[in-house]
C-alpha cells in the first residue's frame, strides 16, 4: 500500500494535490490511499510512528504549528525511506532547507508551475518505486506493494491451497505458488522447511531442539524441518 500523506493548512492546494496524485495514479495497478492535514496533529503523528509499505509526504513548509521542516525532523527520527516532498512560497531557502540534512526529494515552489513540477516529481516517484526491491502481489482482489525488508517469512498452506506472506504488520494470503514468490524474493530468504522461506535478518533466535524459529516482531514459526537445520546453523 501506498500512502501519500499531505499536510497544508491552503484547502486549495490540498484539492490540487489530490487532483494531481488521483490523476497519476489512475493508470498504474497499484492500491494507494490519500490522507490530508491542515496542521501538525496526533493523527499524523500516529501516521508517522505507524510502520507501513511506502509513504509518500507533501508538507507545506509554513505550517500554523509545526513548520514542514520539523515535521521531516520528526518523520526521520523514525523512518529514513520515505519519500518527503517540501512545498514553499520563498525558493530562496532551499540551499538553507538542504542543509537539514533530511533526504528531502525536492523543493517545490507554489508560484512557479506548481501543479506540473508536482506532476514531475510524484511520476519520477513512481518510477523509483517501481524499481525498488519491492513485491507486488494481489489479495483480496487488491495489488499490494510491500518492501521486501517488512517481510518477516512466506510459507505455503496446501490445505488452503494459498501462499502466506507475514509482514511485520499484516498477512497475506495469496493464490500465487510459494515457487512463484520465492522467485521474487532475494538472498536474505533462506528455506527453513519445504513449505517456508524466512527472511534471515528478521531472526531473533532459534529453538532447535522444539523446531521454532523466533523472529524480531515477537512472531515465531514452526516451519523448521530437518533438512534445512544445518544451514541455518551455519547462518546464524
Amino acid at each position: 500500500m501506498i500512502n501519500f500523506i499531505i499536510c497544508d493548512d491552503n484547502k486549495y492546494v490540498r484539492d490540487i494535490n489530490e487532483k494531481v496524485i488521483s490523476k497519476i495514479a489512475m493508470p498504474y495497478d497499484f492500491n494507494y490511499n490519500i490522507y490530508t492535514f491542515e496542521k501538525y496533529s496526533v493523527k499524523l503523528k500516529n501516521l508517522i510512528n505507524t510502520p507501513s509499505d511506502i509513504n509518500i509526504y507533501i508538507l507545506d513548509l509554513e505550517l500554523p504549528n509545526k513548520s514542514g521542516i520539523d515535521i521531516a525532523k520528526e518523520i526521520r527520527k523514525v523512518d529514513w525511506d520515505s519519500i518527503i516532498i517540501i512545498l514553499t512560497s520563498h525558493e530562496e531557502l532551499e540551499l538553507t532547507l538542504l542543509k537539514q540534512k533530511l533526504l528531502i526529494l525536492d523543493f517545490i515552489s507554489k508560484f512557479d508551475n506548481y501543479e506540473e513540477r508536482l506532476t514531475d516529481t510524484i511520476n519520477m516517484v513512481i518510477g523509483k518505486l517501481n524499481n525498488k526491491k519491492l513485491i507486488s502481489f494481489r489479495c483480496n482482489k487488491e495489488i499490494h506493494h510491500v518492501k521486501l525488508d517488512n517481510i518477516i517469512y512466506v510459507y505455503r498452506d496446501n490445505a488452503l491451497e494459498k501462499t502466506t506472506i507475514v509482514t511485520t504488520d499484516d498477512e497475506y494470503p495469496i493464490r500465487e505458488s510459494l515457487s512463484e514468490v520465492i522467485k521474487k524474493l532475494d538472498s536474505r530468504f533462506v528455506q527453513t522447511h519445504r513449505a517456508c522461506f524466512v527472511n534471515k535478518d528478521k531472526i531473533e533466535s532459534v529453538d532447535f531442539k522444539n523446531n521454532i524459529i523466533y523472529f524480531v516482531n515477537d512472531s515465531s514459526t514452526d516451519y523448521l524441518s530437518r533438512n534445512f537445520k544445518k544451514e541455518l546453523r551455519e547462518l546464524l
